[in-house]
């Protein structure tokens, strides 16, 4: 199974959303389901029927993810970002 198989399987599994800033890498926004600005994507995340979202992007924009959908867990993949 290829990594971008992979990846689908898990966000099915766990009802995920992948959220990719802009400034991430083409490989990142290739899986992502939503590519744009942190505020936008944040509203969006809040918007979709999930349980998880996956911020790519700095921890402000996962904050702000949190805040708009305080019942979705919010993972942020680079910590440090």
């Amino acid at each position: 199974m290829e990594l971008r198989e992979k990846i689908e399987t898990l966000k099915r599994e766990k009802r995920a959303v992948i959220l990719a800033h802009y400034y991430t890498n083409a490989e990142v926004q290739q899986v992502a389901d939503f590519v744009g600005d942190s505020l936008a994507l944040s509203q969006k995340a809040a918007e979709v029927d999930c349980d998880v979202i996956l911020f790519a992007g700095v921890r402000f924009m996962a904050e702000t993810a949190k805040v708009l959908s305080p019942s979705k867990k919010v993972l942020l993949p680079v910590v440090e970002a």
